[in-house]
């Protein structure tokens, strides 16, 4: 209900925002805007068949349907993995081993946060972490925590790291080149930024889990974690032998996270790549746990059709994107967002690009998407008005990155809480306290960064 009255509103937007656009030219395997270009067209408003169109053409759109298969692939490979009973037989000896070192059990959250933080930091992880929420929730739910501290371990903690990276490739060094600066450079006060807005995060999530270590019924998922511990046998002796079959399923696991890692750094595997890596870990992990053929295709089936309401949401998500970019009035968006930036102080200026980019990543989600269409009119703007081009880079990080963990438009937001059933107003009214404490750092590392003049 509520992507449908955004894509409505969004529709009726074209009907009162002029229609707009830059020139673009190609830049590498991108397309930038030019500076100065802009120039209004013919409106484009779009009526009720273009909305009802819009979910059918989310479904064509090559990035969004690599992302819906990949969710399908991921669903149904780790459904596979759970019927060989490898994931609860590991949670079980994970959770003996909590129970005889206490002391252990603290680290999950931070040690389990930073780890991810780092990866968002360094090798933009972001889809990526669709793939460990299903070992994560039931890993949570068996130390006594909850789905949603399952769901924002490696979801938030990579977040936090991805929005203030001081390596990410996808967000500064597409934006540090657009804005022809030096690759990575400023790489001290971005270190810091980071050890901020992550640690913010730890805590956000450990004072969580305290209160729901007081008062269970406090979990945002309390009522459904009762249902999950029976439907893992958390709460029995069903499958608990760590046997040979499901230590050499889990085995394969690890070597595909590895591959990952490898895939991704080394030869820039993105979703498609990824997907077919876990497609043939399902079909190994029915081979060592040893399923029957109708056992595995039965189980990954499960797996899709567990998927396929998230996967419509976000077709939904993406009608957004299509109604606003057919009706030509994101780059009017633009032009008049950097006419006001133009007009401001430095601070109040940094302050306005990070709203600015704030308010486009619901339309663009992609942080490379976003560098590309905004950073060639911020870059040369933040000359201008005395802002150095680090600090405008810093507002476009801050602005792309808080969202995705309350937008509705983020694919992988979309994908996380699926997989742990979490409503998405409950999932919004959760996470909002720690958006709110990460626009807060923004607003004063942008202050700094301006009054140390960062370049």
């Amino acid at each position: 209900m509520i992507l449908m009255s955004i894509v409505m509103l969004t529709a009726i937007a074209t009907w009162v925002i002029p229609a707009g656009k830059y020139d673009k030219v190609q830049q590498g395997s991108k397309k930038v805007l030019v500076e100065g270009s802009f120039r209004y067209i013919e409106s484009s408003p779009q009526n009720i068949f273009d909305m009802l169109q819009a979910p059918m053409k989310a479904f064509g759109r090559p990035t969004t349907a690599e992302i819906m298969a990949f969710l399908l692939i991921i669903s149904g490979a780790f459904m596979v993995i759970e019927k060989t009973g490898a994931i609860t037989a590991a949670i079980k000896h994970a959770s003996a081993m909590f129970v005889k070192h206490p002391s252990m059990r603290k680290l999950f959250i931070p040690i389990g946060m930073l780890l991810f933080s780092i990866g968002g930091a360094t090798f933009g992880m972001s889809e990526e972490t669709l793939i460990f929420i299903p070992i994560f929730i039931p890993l949570a739910i068996s130390l006594k925590y909850d789905s949603a501290i399952g769901v924002a371990v490696p979801f938030i903690g990579a977040a936090a790291g991805f929005a203030g990276a001081f390596m990410n490739p996808f967000t500064l060094g597409i934006s540090q080149g657009i804005a022809e600066i030096p690759l990575y450079s400023g790489f001290g006060y971005r270190l810091i930024v980071w050890s901020f807005v992550t640690a913010a995060a730890i805590v956000f999530v450990m004072l969580y889990a305290r209160k729901i270590e007081k008062t269970p019924s406090a979990s945002i998922t309390y009522d459904l974690d009762k249902e999950r511990k029976d439907e893992l046998h958390l709460t029995d002796n069903v499958g608990e032998r760590f046997t040979l079959h499901r230590k050499l399923v889990l085995l394969a696991f690890a070597a595909a996270m590895v591959g990952l890692v490898v895939g991704v750094l080394k030869f820039d595997w993105y979703i498609t790549e990824i997907g077919a890596l876990f497609f043939g870990l399902a079909i190994t992990a029915a081979v060592l746990g040893r399923l029957k053929v109708n056992e595995a295709t039965k189980a990954f089936y499960d797996g899709v059709r567990d998927m396929a309401e998230i996967v419509f949401l976000l077709a939904l998500a993406t009608s957004i994107i299509i109604i606003a970019e057919n009706g030509n009035i994101l780059d009017t968006i633009l032009h008049h967002f950097a006419a006001v930036i133009s007009n401001l102080k430095p601070v109040f200026a940094s302050w306005a690009a990070f709203i600015m980019q704030t308010f486009i990543n619901f339309f663009i989600p992609s942080g490379s998407g976003k560098a590309v269409l905004t950073m060639p009119i911020l870059a040369p703007l933040s000359d201008l008005i005395g802002l150095s081009r680090q600090t405008m880079i810093l507002a476009y990080q801050f602005g792309d990155g808080w969202g995705n963990i309350c937008m509705p438009t983020s694919a992988v937001l979309l994908g996380a809480i699926g997989m742990a059933q979490i409503p998405f107003q409950k999932w919004f009214r959760f996470v909002m306290p720690l958006v709110a404490a990460w626009v807060m750092l923004s607003f004063i590392f942008l202050s700094v960064a301006v009054y140390i003049n960062w370049q």
